[in-house]
């Protein structure tokens, strides 16, 4: 039988915030933030839409993990702007992400555009071809005790 109401504490959180982020900097190259054009898929395993970006993360693409206490998570931070000089760029707007590991495989996946409200807040959301594309702040958060 399923647990429907299950809780996890802070230490689990931070622990699993961290499991999340090494996966991402496992391997050489570093791994990748995608920008697509598109409906975003259910599932990050699902095919993508159109890509219009690719920048690279450093080796060590994010912070350890920390307890959040205002957002009630556990949260880890970009250490290092991702760029990609020369994007293929696309007349529509980007509005969603995946960052991949070192093999391309998704870890996982959120909205994008140039407003707040999206997991991933750009400068603009339509970028230009041959634009340089720089990810400055992205973190990524598991939230605690919730059900």
């Amino acid at each position: 039988m399923a647990a429907h109401h299950c809780r996890i504490s802070q230490v689990a959180a931070v622990a699993m915030c961290n499991a999340l982020v090494d996966l991402i900097d496992a391997g050489s190259p570093p791994g990748h933030i995608i920008l697509y054009t598109g409906t975003e898929p259910t599932h990050a395993n699902d095919a993508a839409g159109t890509e219009v970006a690719t920048c690279t993360l450093n080796a060590t693409a994010f912070s350890a993990a920390s307890y959040n206490g205002t957002n009630h998570a556990a949260e880890a931070t970009l250490t290092a702007t991702a760029t990609d000089a020369e994007a293929t760029g696309n007349v529509a707007a980007v509005t969603y992400f995946r960052i991949c590991n070192a093999a391309g495989t998704a870890i996982l996946q959120g909205t994008c555009s140039a407003t707040s409200g999206d997991d991933l807040v750009l400068t603009t959301a339509v970028i230009a071809t041959n634009a340089e594309v720089n990810i400055t702040d992205l973190t990524v958060a598991v939230p605690i005790d919730q059900a």
